[in-house]
């Protein structure tokens, strides 16, 4: 991941807008802040992250996507959403609350918009259900070192089912700060296992040595496609690979589901295995 010289760039609108029409919107691969609070110091930072070189011949269109943060205050929400916008030093914070930026991933542009809004204790009813219904993705963040944050994220997991039960949304858990060990109160085999049992997916971070943050957020852009646009693909997939099949695997598959369905721990292992696969659903 590198990030290149800062230039300004245009602020975006002080109300959250609906995607636009790919065919009406075209984004350059660069990173900028901007902020739904008007009257704001414009700081607006030029950054390249791609998990791909980038490609003149691919299309200007490209997708807009909703990426909401929630957690506790101080888990390092502002810190990897800075580190997003390509915000690299504490002392360039601008304060301002909204992200915007175009990644290449897997050589398609993506456009995300990475909204830190949540507080928990500042945040009337409303602006928490505005929240829990705006986002194409949620990033649920907790600090490893504050087992509390931890708790809160569950609880937050539970809240967020409620408000979108009938949506197959993205929600990636995120355990903050796994560089500080010997402050460590969670363990990562603890929030694996919240994954599992909520079923989402889950990365362990550190935006003070910016590790993992750059995987995470490409892997939201991943998950995003694989829910919104690639279930049809997926079906095509699977059916191709069903006919393939020899029937000496499809045997063992048998076995396989029978023996997991069978054994709580091998059920629990296997999607435990996937929890932290970004890739994938």
């Amino acid at each position: 991941m590198t990030f290149r010289e800062k230039e300004p760039l245009q602020r975006r609108a002080s109300t959250p807008v609906p995607p636009q029409p790919h065919t009406q919107r075209s984004h350059p691969p660069l990173g900028q802040s901007a902020s739904y609070h008007p009257g704001d110091k414009l700081l607006h930072y030029r950054a390249h992250w791609s998990s791909d070189s980038d490609d003149d011949s691919q299309s200007e269109s490209d997708c807009v996507y909703r990426v909401v943060l929630l957690g506790d205050h101080g888990v390092g929400k502002t810190s990897l959403a800075g580190i997003f916008a390509g915000i690299t030093e504490k002392d360039e914070q601008p304060g301002e609350d909204t992200y915007e930026r175009t990644l290449t991933v897997d050589g398609e542009k993506t456009t995300l918009i990475v909204m830190d809004t949540w507080e928990n204790d500042k945040l009337d009813v409303s602006a928490q259900d505005d929240c829990l219904n705006i986002g194409s993705a949620y990033v649920i963040v907790y600090s490893v070192t504050n087992r509390s944050s931890f708790d809160s994220a569950s609880e937050l997991r539970i809240t967020l089912r409620r408000a979108r039960q009938a949506e197959n949304i993205p929600i990636i858990l995120v355990g903050n700060k796994s560089d500080l060990v010997r402050s460590r109160e969670v363990a990562v085999e603890e929030g694996r296992a919240c994954a599992v049992v909520f079923d989402c997916k889950f990365i362990e971070t550190s935006a003070s040595l910016q590790h993992n943050v750059a995987e995470l957020f490409e892997g939201v852009v991943r998950q995003i496609r694989l829910r919104q646009g690639g279930s049809k693909a997926v079906e095509r997939q699977l059916s191709t690979y069903k006919r393939k099949e020899s029937l000496t695997q499809k045997a063992r598959r048998f076995l396989d589901r029978l023996v997991a369905r069978n054994n709580q721990r091998m059920a629990v292992k296997a999607r435990s295995k996937s929890c932290h696969d970004l890739a994938v659903l």
